[in-house]
């Protein structure tokens, strides 16, 4: 009877070794393709996504891009001014280079400039701005949404934000109570403050009201824009259009009035004729 050497057995113990580590080092490399594949996907995406949003602000800019570039120097060039009393506008020395100063938009306050020329340099400009709705608005009002939508498509600012913060039946008192968290929170560049019917019930104080939150509002740094409601033959609603009225006059306010308005296309018509909005190319 022939008997069976240990060593076949030996060989083939290490070719089912030498087989895992094959298979082994198999897995392993298709795991890391694998991963080599899915970071290559994700660098495409991002590298897609980055391209989108690259040509949708150059969608917005492609108006203004000319008007852009002395906002993007600060207008004119400050000169400096040598210790001999002399005006240097060169940088070192060279009469080639313009001394830039950076763009601030932040530089005017809204107190301290035209509100109408303010709103209308961020119409005009590059920078997208945020919109803020707050006050007193009618329960089904798309009014802001409105507005937004005629930003995106009549003046080509898809990237600006309007912010919908109308709480209906609220009066203006509500607002000066919870500001930071209607609307400080959201930085905004410029405030619509819609008046409602509801602030006859706020009483006599209610000038002394608006003016402080007019204060308030513009110590965010937004310009603001006030809305007067339709009196509706109320007497006590029609002093307080007044008193609106008032106000908006003696701080170079913009005032929008929207006794007799018929729909919220129409107010924002109205709006954008206050604002003196401008096309663009027109």
């Amino acid at each position: 009877m022939t008997s069976h050497s240990s060593f076949p057995l030996a060989d083939s113990g290490r070719s089912r070794r030498r087989l895992l580590l094959i298979q082994a080092a198999a897995e392993a490399e298709e795991e890391r393709t694998r991963k080599l594949a899915r970071a290559a996907q994700r660098a495409a995406d991002n590298e897609r996504e980055e391209q989108a949003i690259e040509d949708l602000a150059g969608f917005q800019n492609e108006e203004a891009v000319g008007r852009a570039v002395p906002e993007l120097i600060g207008g004119e060039p400050s000169p400096e001014v040598d210790p001999d009393g002399s005006a240097n506008d060169t940088i070192d020395g060279d009469s080639n280079t313009p001394l830039l100063r950076a763009f601030d938009p932040g530089d005017d306050e809204p107190d301290e400039k035209d509100v109408l020329e303010t709103i209308g340099e961020l119409i005009s400009g590059p920078r997208p701005a945020t919109w803020v709705f707050c006050g007193d608005g009618p329960v089904e009002t798309t009014f802001p949404d409105r507005f937004a939508a005629e930003l995106r498509t009549t003046y080509r600012r898809p990237l600006d934000v309007v912010v919908n913060t109308l709480v209906p039946g609220s009066p203006i008192k509500m607002v000066l109570e919870h500001l930071e968290w209607q609307l400080g929170r959201f930085h905004p560049d410029v405030v619509n403050l819609i008046i409602g019917s509801t602030t006859a019930s706020t009483g006599p104080g209610f000038a002394a009201t608006l003016t402080t939150l007019v204060d308030r509002l513009q110590e965010l740094g937004a310009a603001v824009v006030l809305h007067a409601p339709d009196p509706d033959g109320s007497d006590e609603l029609q002093v307080q259009v007044d008193e609106i009225r008032e106000l908006a006059g003696g701080r170079a306010i913009p005032l929008v009035d929207h006794a007799g308005a018929d729909g919220d296309q129409e107010r924002v018509d109205r709006l954008c004729k206050a604002l003196k909005l401008q096309r663009p190319g027109s």
